[in-house]
C-alpha cells in the first residue's frame, strides 16, 4: 500500500485525551498534508460546525488513527494529530474515510481541524 502522492511531512498521532508530552501512540508517521480551508468551511453549512476542517491529511490504509464520527448525531473522543512531531502545530481529527479501495494506491483521506496556536507563532 502506498500513498498516490509523496509524502510531504511526518506526525505524531496521540490518542484521547493524551497529549504532548505524553508519549504518542504513533510516531514520525509519513502524510501528505494539504491545506483545504474554504471547502471544509462550506461544510459547516450543513449545520454541524464539528464536521468542518481546516486540512486534508494522507496517509497509508493501515495506519491506526481515529475520528470522532460515530454516526449521524454522535460524536466521540477523536485523536490528535501533531505535524511535524509533538512539538508542532496540534489538529483535531474531524472524519477520516478510505478511498481508492481495491487499488495498489489505498489510503485513508483524513479530514483536520487546525487546533489555535499560541500567537505570536511559526506554525501552520
Amino acid at each position: 500500500m502506498t500513498l498516490p502522492i509523496q509524502p510531504n511531512a511526518t506526525c505524531d498521532i496521540y490518542r484521547y485525551p493524551n497529549g504532548p508530552p505524553a508519549s504518542p501512540a504513533l510516531s514520525g508517521v509519513k502524510i501528505v498534508l494539504l491545506p483545504d480551508w474554504q471547502k471544509g468551511q462550506d461544510a459547516g453549512e450543513r449545520g454541524n460546525a464539528s464536521l468542518t476542517w481546516t486540512h486534508i491529511m494522507l496517509v497509508d490504509a493501515s495506519v491506526d488513527i481515529r475520528d470522532m464520527y460515530a454516526g449521524a448525531s454522535t460524536m466521540t473522543a477523536q485523536d490528535s494529530v501533531y505535524a511535524p512531531d509533538q512539538n508542532g502545530t496540534r489538529f483535531n481529527v474531524v472524519f477520516i474515510e478510505l478511498v481508492q479501495r481495491d487499488t495498489p494506491n489505498v489510503h485513508k483521506r483524513v479530514y483536520l481541524d487546525r487546533f489555535q496556536p499560541t500567537w505570536p507563532s511559526n506554525e501552520l
